[in-house]
């Protein structure tokens, strides 16, 4: 598919997709990663085992609404949104699940953590004719804080109210070696803005994400060219060669991902095992370990993805 010109889509609603070309506004910098009280976050079990940092859900708390509030809901994700089921046949979603608490149980900790759903906004998404995502303002009591909770979303949150997470189902990331672990689908990942995980859900290439348009996401190999792209994990070993705010224009083979403006130097043709060849460095000073080839011979139609580098 032939991506359409920028005349054809328009610089503003270009911009306003992919998070803008060159600056660095909240979901194209972002927060790090989701922790609470020093403990990650970011994976979560829905049957209640224990993430790597021992971490586990012991409850869910649906939202005060009369009756409702009564009945025992269980939680999931399904196309990339938290929902809630009752036995009774009532769902939760979207803006329903505002005051809703996840019950989590830290090692040593003698009581559970409640982490409140206290906002819900959706974004558009950075592709081409994909629907919105929804985001999440997820909070915890915290003493030290100064209104008495924190967001989950760490760094320089200015507005711990801000819905700054996008929940991906069924999936999750190993940030070492840059990989993408699939087929869990007990398994949610809380992307805070900024994200690799999260711009991957922005960039429509979430697991439970119609990428296709006939309902169907994109390929664990598409999946996994797109993590290593947002990374800059050139050699395919989990080395990121960038630094957060590094300016990066880029295009999809499915021409749904385009940034505004002019593209700049080509960086990059990029698979699921890496750069497959390599021109202007997204940081210029970087020592890549790996001997690629120089990108004359390369095209779009070779990756998943080609990225450029602004004013290189």
């Amino acid at each position: 598919m032939e991506a359409l010109a920028d005349d054809e889509w328009g610089d503003e609603a270009i911009e306003a997709r992919d998070g803008g070309s060159t600056t660095c506004p909240v979901w194209r910098c972002g927060f790090n990663s989701a922790e609470v009280n020093g403990r990650a976050i970011r994976e979560l079990n829905l049957d209640g085992l224990a993430n790597a940092e021992g971490v586990r859900i012991v409850g869910f708390v649906p939202p005060a609404l009369g009756l409702l509030s009564l009945q025992e809901s269980e939680l999931g994700v399904e196309k990339g949104a938290l929902v809630a089921r009752s036995a009774q046949g009532t769902t939760l979603r979207g803006a329903q699940l505002i005051g809703a608490t996840i019950l989590v149980q830290s090692p040593g900790s003698l009581l559970p953590l409640p982490i409140t759903v206290l906002g819900h906004q959706k974004i558009d998404s950075w592709a081409e004719g994909a629907p919105q995502v929804s985001t999440y303002a997820l909070v915890y009591p915290d003493l030290n804080a100064l209104i008495g909770v924190r967001n989950v979303c760490t760094g320089d949150l200015l507005d711990v109210l801000t819905s700054a997470v996008t929940v991906i189902g069924g999936e999750t990331y190993d940030l070492a070696t840059k990989t993408i672990q699939p087929d869990k689908p007990r398994w949610l990942t809380l992307a805070c803005a900024g994200s690799a995980a999260a711009k991957l859900q922005l960039m429509n290439y979430g697991p439970q994400s119609d990428f296709d348009g006939a309902g169907h996401p994109a390929s664990l190999a598409q999946r996994q060219a797109t993590l290593r792209m947002i990374t800059a994990d050139y050699c395919g070993t989990g080395h990121s060669y960038t630094q957060n705010g590094t300016p990066l224009h880029w295009e999809n083979a499915a021409g749904t991902v385009v940034s505004a403006g002019e593209l700049g130097a080509m960086e990059a043709v990029w698979s699921a095992g890496g750069a497959l060849c390599l021109e202007a460095q997204r940081l210029a000073s970087a020592e890549v370990a790996c001997d690629l080839p120089a990108c004359d011979a390369f095209s779009l139609a070779e990756g998943e993805w080609v990225t450029y580098v602004p004013g290189a």
